[in-house]
């Protein structure tokens, strides 16, 4: 066949070996690298997934307690509770009565729930501070599950020591109630 010097053998040597090397660092070393590559990525997108999943779980699990714990409260109300008359009675024990412009009642029937949404807007007209805080926490505080959603304060007044107050309050009530 063909004679080669031994130069020429060690170029032909050295070029199939580096032929060799790279086609199998190619198709061996390199899918493999890749491979490990994909395989971390997928890893923390479903470790990123499974956090957020549990993050999720815990707010589920918290809404839910505290949905369990307002059924609580609606069964331990009053049979003819009514949120418009609670939040007059309300008024009148905070001493803010005489300062309500006007009571807007709303209700709401949720699709699909025993439930109704009541809504009432109230405006108050230069109450004092120390009055309608007092109002606020016969709210807030009462067991008839009423919260307040909005509040919306003016300063008013000639020294600007009175207040312009628009509180929206809400409460579920069984819709046979509404």
């Amino acid at each position: 066949m063909y004679d080669f010097s031994k130069r020429e053998k060690s170029i032909l040597i050295f070029g199939i070996t580096f032929v060799i090397l790279f086609f199998g660092f190619q198709f061996g070393v390199a899918p493999v690298f890749e491979k490990k590559e994909t395989l971390k990525r997928i890893l923390n997108e479903k470790q990123a997934a499974l956090e957020e999943m549990v993050k999720l779980q815990q707010q589920f699990m918290a809404v839910s307690n505290n949905f369990d714990t307002k059924i609580q409260v609606l069964t331990n109300r009053e049979k003819d509770f009514s949120l418009f008359s609670f939040l007059d009675s309300q008024a009148q024990k905070s001493g803010v009565k005489e300062n309500v412009e006007y009571m807007k009642p709303f209700t709401k029937k949720l699709e699909k729930s025993l439930y109704t949404l009541a809504t009432v807007k109230i405006q108050l007209k230069e109450v004092y501070l120390k009055e309608l805080i007092d109002f606020l926490y016969h709210i807030e505080t009462s067991k008839n599950g009423v919260t307040i959603t909005s509040l919306s304060l003016t300063k008013t007044g000639k020294e600007k020591v009175k207040l312009d107050a628009v509180i929206e309050t809400e409460t579920l009530l069984l819709k046979g109630k509404a």
